[in-house]
Protein backbone atom coordinates (compact mmCIF):
# COMPACT_ATOMS: atom_id res chain seq x y z
CA UNK A 1 0.00 0.00 0.00
CA UNK A 2 1.28 3.48 -1.02
CA UNK A 3 1.18 6.45 1.68
CA UNK A 4 -0.18 8.62 -1.75
CA UNK A 5 -3.22 8.85 -3.37
CA UNK A 6 -2.91 8.22 -7.14
CA UNK A 7 -5.03 10.48 -10.10
CA UNK A 8 -4.33 8.19 -13.00
CA UNK A 9 -4.58 10.11 -16.64
CA UNK A 10 -4.82 8.71 -19.94
CA UNK A 11 -3.40 11.58 -22.34
CA UNK A 12 -0.82 10.57 -25.18
CA UNK A 13 1.13 13.87 -23.74
CA UNK A 14 3.98 13.77 -22.40
CA UNK A 15 3.88 14.67 -18.64
CA UNK A 16 5.07 17.89 -18.79
CA UNK A 17 2.16 19.16 -21.38
CA UNK A 18 0.07 17.30 -18.76
CA UNK A 19 1.40 19.03 -15.58
CA UNK A 20 0.94 22.32 -17.76
CA UNK A 21 -2.67 21.51 -18.54
CA UNK A 22 -3.34 20.58 -14.80
CA UNK A 23 -2.01 23.44 -13.52
CA UNK A 24 -3.81 26.15 -15.99
CA UNK A 25 -6.77 24.56 -15.94
CA UNK A 26 -6.76 24.09 -11.63
CA UNK A 27 -4.69 27.07 -10.30
CA UNK A 28 -2.23 24.91 -9.19
CA UNK A 29 1.71 25.84 -8.72
CA UNK A 30 3.74 24.19 -11.60
CA UNK A 31 7.49 23.32 -10.38
CA UNK A 32 10.30 21.04 -11.34
CA UNK A 33 12.17 19.31 -8.54
CA UNK A 34 15.30 19.21 -7.74
CA UNK A 35 15.39 15.74 -9.39
CA UNK A 36 13.83 16.79 -12.37
CA UNK A 37 10.29 15.95 -11.68
CA UNK A 38 7.58 17.67 -12.69
CA UNK A 39 5.41 18.90 -9.78
CA UNK A 40 1.77 20.41 -9.44
CA UNK A 41 0.50 21.49 -6.14
CA UNK A 42 -1.39 24.30 -4.22
CA UNK A 43 -3.12 25.05 -1.16
CA UNK A 44 -5.08 22.64 1.20
CA UNK A 45 -8.95 23.38 0.98
CA UNK A 46 -9.75 20.81 4.11
CA UNK A 47 -6.49 20.43 5.59
CA UNK A 48 -4.35 22.97 7.16
CA UNK A 49 -4.52 26.07 4.70
CA UNK A 50 -0.64 26.77 4.97
CA UNK A 51 -0.11 22.95 4.00
CA UNK A 52 0.82 22.07 0.06
CA UNK A 53 -1.27 19.39 -1.94
CA UNK A 54 -0.22 17.77 -5.10
CA UNK A 55 2.82 16.33 -6.61
CA UNK A 56 4.47 14.76 -9.22
CA UNK A 57 3.17 14.04 -12.40
CA UNK A 58 5.20 11.34 -14.47
CA UNK A 59 4.96 8.40 -17.03
CA UNK A 60 2.70 5.49 -15.57
CA UNK A 61 5.33 3.50 -14.59
CA UNK A 62 2.93 1.19 -12.14
CA UNK A 63 1.51 0.11 -15.88
CA UNK A 64 1.97 -3.24 -16.83
CA UNK A 65 2.06 -3.74 -20.36
CA UNK A 66 2.85 -6.85 -21.08
CA UNK A 67 -0.25 -8.37 -18.38
CA UNK A 68 -2.12 -10.88 -19.56
CA UNK A 69 -5.72 -10.08 -19.90
CA UNK A 70 -6.57 -12.04 -16.87
CA UNK A 71 -3.73 -10.34 -15.06
CA UNK A 72 -4.31 -6.76 -16.09
CA UNK A 73 -5.51 -3.66 -13.91
CA UNK A 74 -7.14 -1.06 -14.49
CA UNK A 75 -4.15 1.14 -13.84
CA UNK A 76 -2.34 -0.49 -16.65
CA UNK A 77 -4.39 1.49 -19.46
CA UNK A 78 -3.36 4.97 -18.20
CA UNK A 79 -0.08 6.51 -19.40
CA UNK A 80 0.48 9.49 -16.78
CA UNK A 81 0.43 9.08 -12.86
CA UNK A 82 -0.12 11.76 -10.52
CA UNK A 83 1.20 11.36 -7.39
CA UNK A 84 -0.90 12.80 -4.65
CA UNK A 85 0.06 14.01 -1.36
CA UNK A 86 -0.83 16.41 1.84
CA UNK A 87 2.35 18.15 3.34
CA UNK A 88 0.29 17.63 6.96
CA UNK A 89 0.90 13.79 7.01
CA UNK A 90 -2.48 13.13 8.23
CA UNK A 91 -4.32 10.44 5.67
CA UNK A 92 -7.86 11.48 5.80
CA UNK A 93 -7.47 14.94 4.85
CA UNK A 94 -4.84 13.84 2.05
CA UNK A 95 -7.95 11.55 0.66
CA UNK A 96 -10.27 14.19 0.55
CA UNK A 97 -8.28 16.71 -0.97
CA UNK A 98 -7.12 14.36 -3.71
CA UNK A 99 -11.04 13.61 -3.94
CA UNK A 100 -11.49 17.40 -4.38
CA UNK A 101 -8.72 17.62 -6.93
CA UNK A 102 -9.86 14.48 -8.68
CA UNK A 103 -13.71 16.01 -9.10
CA UNK A 104 -11.90 19.71 -10.50
CA UNK A 105 -9.82 17.07 -13.22
CA UNK A 106 -13.30 15.80 -13.84
CA UNK A 107 -15.02 19.27 -14.30
CA UNK A 108 -12.22 19.59 -16.71
CA UNK A 109 -13.04 17.12 -19.07
CA UNK A 110 -9.29 17.15 -20.38
CA UNK A 111 -9.06 13.49 -19.95
CA UNK A 112 -10.09 10.10 -19.12
CA UNK A 113 -9.03 9.99 -15.64
CA UNK A 114 -9.21 7.27 -11.96
CA UNK A 115 -8.71 7.72 -8.49
CA UNK A 116 -6.68 5.01 -6.44
CA UNK A 117 -6.27 5.53 -2.26
CA UNK A 118 -3.05 3.56 -2.03
CA UNK A 119 -2.80 1.66 -4.99
CA UNK A 120 -5.18 -0.49 -3.94
CA UNK A 121 -8.48 0.98 -3.12
CA UNK A 122 -10.45 2.04 -6.82
CA UNK A 123 -12.79 5.34 -5.54
CA UNK A 124 -13.56 6.60 -8.96
CA UNK A 125 -13.07 7.00 -12.75
CA UNK A 126 -13.96 9.03 -15.28
CA UNK A 127 -14.52 8.86 -18.85
CA UNK A 128 -16.42 11.24 -21.08
CA UNK A 129 -18.49 9.02 -22.57
CA UNK A 130 -19.47 6.56 -19.48
CA UNK A 131 -18.99 9.72 -17.01
CA UNK A 132 -18.63 9.21 -13.59
CA UNK A 133 -18.55 6.08 -10.83
CA UNK A 134 -17.79 6.41 -7.71
CA UNK A 135 -16.89 2.81 -6.83
CA UNK A 136 -18.18 1.01 -3.49
CA UNK A 137 -15.95 0.50 -0.74
CA UNK A 138 -13.31 -2.43 -1.11
CA UNK A 139 -13.13 -2.22 -5.25
CA UNK A 140 -9.88 -2.71 -6.06
CA UNK A 141 -7.89 -1.42 -9.61
CA UNK A 142 -6.84 -5.35 -10.03
CA UNK A 143 -8.41 -7.69 -11.68
CA UNK A 144 -10.84 -9.49 -8.63
CA UNK A 145 -12.63 -6.30 -9.31
CA UNK A 146 -12.98 -6.09 -13.00
CA UNK A 147 -16.45 -6.30 -13.35
CA UNK A 148 -16.71 -2.86 -12.08
CA UNK A 149 -14.69 -1.07 -13.86
CA UNK A 150 -14.25 -3.44 -17.14
CA UNK A 151 -15.84 -0.77 -19.43
CA UNK A 152 -13.44 1.66 -18.25
CA UNK A 153 -10.92 0.04 -19.38
CA UNK A 154 -12.46 -0.82 -22.51
CA UNK A 155 -12.42 3.13 -23.45
CA UNK A 156 -8.96 3.80 -22.34
CA UNK A 157 -7.82 1.77 -25.66
CA UNK A 158 -9.42 4.42 -28.06
CA UNK A 159 -7.42 7.01 -28.13
CA UNK A 160 -8.15 9.90 -25.99
CA UNK A 161 -9.24 13.05 -28.22
CA UNK A 162 -6.79 15.83 -26.60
Amino acid sequence: MSVQEHIFIHSPSAPEEVAEQLSAAMGMRLFTGRKGGIFVSRQARVGAPEKEVGGEVAQNYLADTLASPAEQSLLDGYEILWDFGYAGRDRDIQLEEARLAFGELVSTALWPTALVAGLDTLIAAWDPVLGLTWFPPDTTPDADSRKLWSGYFGRLTIPPSS
